[in-house]
């Protein structure tokens, strides 16, 4: 008895370990856009969002190949084996990374010569470069520690990395009179390195990265990477992408104005994020207690209580459009208080589309979110194109809007179409069932 409530209290402290972790990350990225939008201003913010998503371009390769085998082939591992399998899975990080920060560094020098639109100066493509390269190795030491359920130090280690990020930035617009972009890559490449040298010598047995294993991690990983990495494309696509539509037809400062809209709705994604980590287990167990009726059941009281939830504090928030936007970013940023209504309603889809998406993984019908992702990258950017001329940036959030009703359709029908199989296959074998004991009667 004691034994259990050990390990139950064990597991409540992970779990809030790792709810405040969530919610520094998510904090620290919103300081992050208003501190930013309010010291680069808004062409320059504009530049900087357009750079933001070619890292997390970057970073999909990170997640796909590293990231998703690793969260769910090393838990299952025995300890030697998964000691190896980390071992292997740390040389793969450290040669990607390595290749990736490379490719980022010739392709923004390229792209000068290219095009002078896309010329960005020596000392930004490096300090870009390094900080491509630093943020993944920090973002792979606190996947590691949550594979260890270390969720204490993963919390702790995003608190050197991202607060220290904030802490840098201040002191740097406050004694360098030239601050700019530059300042701003060079503080997340030194905190994030700062993170991760401190995470990996703090740690009691850090694992050693083992070469001649990467090769065995990206064979054995490669299928269930490159589905997912599918998947996530078509979700860049339809999002990251539609703002560099829009910043190639309006200029860099609409993507900047675009961002700040979508930073003031940005702390709802701690209840998204929170969500994402318990919803998917529970709807797991009621489907396996209690079948579809139960799973059915739970998601349906999910959604009630989330609809509750949410839809006051969007209505308020559109309410309170200009207010927030004005106090948050400045004068500046004010003529972008409209897009925030845009960004509410989108985001309040985007929660029903979760739920159905939680429905279609139970059921394992998870080829239909790739689908999903294709039908709203799809959408996003041919509606993006068709508006953006005409309405600028309200375009953008128009086509975005447009992509998550998309695929939140997509997904109601197919929902439909796997609720009806499987309802049909369990009356036939009820039936099946009914008549072999009548015969076994006879």
């Amino acid at each position: 008895m004691i034994q259990r409530l050990r390990q139950l209290l064990q597991r409540q402290r992970r779990t809030h370990w790792a709810v405040a972790d969530q919610v520094l990350v998510s904090g620290s990225n919103f300081l992050t856009g208003i501190i930013l939008a309010r010291l680069l201003g808004p062409a320059a913010f504009g530049v900087f969002v357009l750079l933001q998503a070619v890292m997390q371009y970057v970073n999909a390769f990170q997640v796909s190949l590293i990231f998703s085998p690793m969260l769910s082939n090393a838990p299952q591992m025995e300890e030697a084996q998964r000691t190896r399998y980390l071992r292997g899975v740390l040389a793969l990080q450290l040669m990607l990374s390595a290749v990736l920060a490379a490719a980022v560094y010739a392709l923004c020098t390229l792209g000068g010569l290219v095009s002078s639109a896309a010329a960005l100066s020596p000392p930004v493509v490096l300090a870009l470069t390094a900080a491509v390269f630093t943020f993944q190795l920090q973002d792979w030491l606190r996947r590691y520690y949550f594979v260890h359920q270390n969720s204490r130090a993963a919390c702790l280690n995003d608190i050197v990395s991202y607060g220290g990020q904030i802490v840098l930035l201040l002191a740097l617009a406050l004694f360098d009179d030239d601050f700019g972009l530059t300042d701003v890559f060079w503080a997340m490449a030194v905190t994030s390195l700062l993170a991760f040298v401190l995470g990996y010598a703090a740690s009691r047995a850090p694992v050693r990265p083992a070469f001649g294993e990467a090769r065995m991690v990206l064979r054995d990983g490669w299928r269930t990477g490159r589905d997912y990495f599918i998947a996530w494309q078509l979700q860049w696509g339809g999002t990251q992408g539609v703002l560099l539509v829009g910043a190639g037809l309006l200029g860099a400062q609409a993507a900047g104005g675009v961002r700040a809209a979508q930073n003031i709705i940005g702390p709802i994604n701690i209840l998204f994020q929170a969500m994402e980590n318990v919803v998917p287990v529970a709807a797991a167990r009621h489907y396996k207690e209690g079948g579809l009726d139960a799973l059915t059941a739970y998601l349906w009281r999910n959604t009630a209580w989330g609809s509750a939830l949410l839809l006051p504090v969007m209505l308020g928030l559109s309410l309170a459009a200009e207010p927030l936007t004005r106090l948050a970013y400045g004068a500046a940023y004010a003529g972008y208080a409209s897009l925030v209504i845009w960004q509410a309603a989108a985001m309040f889809l985007q929660f029903y589309m979760r739920q159905l998406t939680y429905y279609l993984r139970t059921l394992q019908a998870t080829g239909v979110i790739i689908q999903m992702g294709a039908v709203i990258a799809l959408t996003s950017v041919v509606v993006a194109a068709c508006t953006v001329g005409a309405y600028q940036e309200t375009g953008i959030m128009l086509a975005l809007l447009a992509g998550v009703c998309a695929g939140l359709l997509r997904a109601a029908l197919a929902a439909r179409q796997v609720t009806r199989r499987l309802r049909h296959e369990n009356l036939h074998r009820e039936r099946a069932l009914a008549m072999a004991d009548m015969g076994g009667r006879r």
